[in-house]
């Protein structure tokens, strides 16, 4: 799932409260049979039947998952009545406390069994040896159907050829829309032809200083490289990892139009702005942006909150390409499970297109990561009416949010320290993004050791 600093979610409570579909979501959920979850081992001989038990953490924060609490319980139960010698214990851990603690843990040998890891982080620990390779088992188990998750998505999860953990989720960035405001404008709305220079002469129209906006969204995070540089020509890093190409003149140009947008014209809310929107929702639940990004986990909040109609198009095509980023989290079994052979049939479980379907599509929480399970999610009460256009990037135009590489996560401190001087007006583009190569690449070069490796 997208960072949870950089969502909002509603709380496990408000979610259940306002979401009028809950008790019928987990009774669709239940009716869904895992058919395709063999009773044993698949491919291989059958697992003991010695009483084995799984630690299973997940990340997560005080605002995180929602409804999802119930529904990974519900299926938790399923499986213990299918693997009765199994029995898992559910752990939900503080997001940044559990990807910090796992490389302690596994510097320890006190693993969990299974864990849960955001996609940026995964290269991180699967070098420190946080995860068991899971190719035999995948072998081995014919009814598992690999080639059923989206192109590209494994690369988070996978080195030197062997496979580390697997995605429950994946979702690509696109533009959210206030359709109500579109309709009083009589504007009409985004589709696939929109370019970036109609994206910003649209959102002129509903620029009204200090009072509405076109937009809110400046680059950052994961979503710098593919939806706000790539589109120009630009790009942050290059192909390993190991430095920085923020100061080539694609991505100069890329970021000087996107500040260009909140400095001159005005088209984005200042961060003072944003603060005074925060209390009112947040910038595009206060009903008075007519544009941002969206990720699909953010639909659930939306419709709770949002007193207007909304919807999702395409993100625009640049002048130089047509790309926008994706990220999502996965599951994997640890070093230290003293039960290798149960806890892969947990993680097929939670993995499989029956798991995905009963856990996260049929509430709509997110995007799936197997093609087979879409159908479940355009049917979930809490999408888009043009949802479609989510499954269009990720058979499309989506590419990996980055960095993914094992040192990322340090260089992202300097990257956002940039970015927040540049895009708030306190420094200059060309001299942010110099500094941010100047300090970014030492730490990006350490990658170097894992880069051939």
């Amino acid at each position: 799932m997208q960072l949870p600093e950089e969502r909002k979610q509603l709380s496990r409570r408000d979610f259940l409260r306002v979401s009028g579909v809950a008790a019928t979501a987990l009774l669709v959920a239940a009716c869904v049979a895992p058919s395709a979850v063999p009773s044993g081992q698949s491919g291989a001989a059958a697992p003991a039947k010695a009483p084995a038990t799984i630690q299973a953490n997940f990340a997560f924060t005080q605002s995180d998952y929602g409804l999802q609490y119930e529904v990974i319980g519900k299926w938790r139960d399923l499986f213990q009545q299918t693997y009765p010698w199994i029995t898992v214990k559910l752990a939900f851990v503080d997001w940044e406390e559990h990807h910090k603690k796992m490389l302690v843990l596994a510097a320890a040998n006190q693993l969990p069994d299974f864990v849960e890891v955001q996609a940026s982080r995964s290269q991180l620990c699967i070098v420190n040896k946080v995860f068991l390779p899971v190719d035999d088992y995948i072998a081995a188990d014919t009814k598992f159907k690999m080639d059923d998750f989206f192109p590209g998505i494994m690369e988070y999860y996978q080195r030197e050829k062997k496979t580390y953990a697997l995605p429950y989720d994946h979702g690509p960035e696109i533009l959210g829309y206030n359709k109500t405001l579109f309709d009083e404008k009589g504007v009409p709305y985004p589709d696939e032809s929109w370019t970036f220079d109609m994206f910003r002469e649209k959102a002129l129209l509903f620029t009204k200083e200090g009072e509405t906006w076109g937009f809110s969204g400046m680059p950052r995070s994961w979503l710098l490289e593919p939806s706000y540089l790539t589109p120009w020509g630009g790009k942050l890093l290059n192909d390993d990892e190991t430095e920085c190409l923020i100061t080539m003149p694609e991505s100069v140009t890329a970021l000087q139009w996107w500040t260009d947008l909140r400095m001159k014209d005005k088209i984005i809310p200042n961060a003072a702005q944003t603060e005074v929107l925060a209390a009112a929702g947040g910038d595009f639940v206060s009903g008075k942006v007519a544009m941002t990004n969206v990720a699909p986990w953010n639909a659930p909040t939306w419709n709770s909150l949002a007193n207007f109609e909304w919807d999702v198009a395409p993100w625009p095509a640049g002048p130089a390409a047509h790309t926008t980023a994706g990220l999502g989290s996965g599951y994997g079994i640890t070093k230290d499970t003293k039960y290798p052979d149960d806890a892969w049939l947990w993680l097929r479980w939670m993995t499989s297109s029956e798991g995905l379907a009963f856990v996260w599509s049929n509430t709509g929480a997110s995007t799936p990561p197997r093609k087979s399970v879409f159908d479940v999610y355009f049917k979930a009460p809490w999408v888009a009416k043009h949802a479609q256009y989510f499954l269009d990037a990720m058979n499309g135009y989506m590419k990996l949010g980055r960095p993914i590489s094992p040192h990322g996560a340090e260089f992202t401190a300097i990257r956002d320290r940039e970015l927040d001087l540049i895009t708030q007006g306190f420094k200059p583009v060309e001299q942010g993004c110099a500094d941010m190569k100047t300090d970014g690449d030492p730490i990006l070069a350490k990658n170097k050791e894992y880069a051939t490796s």
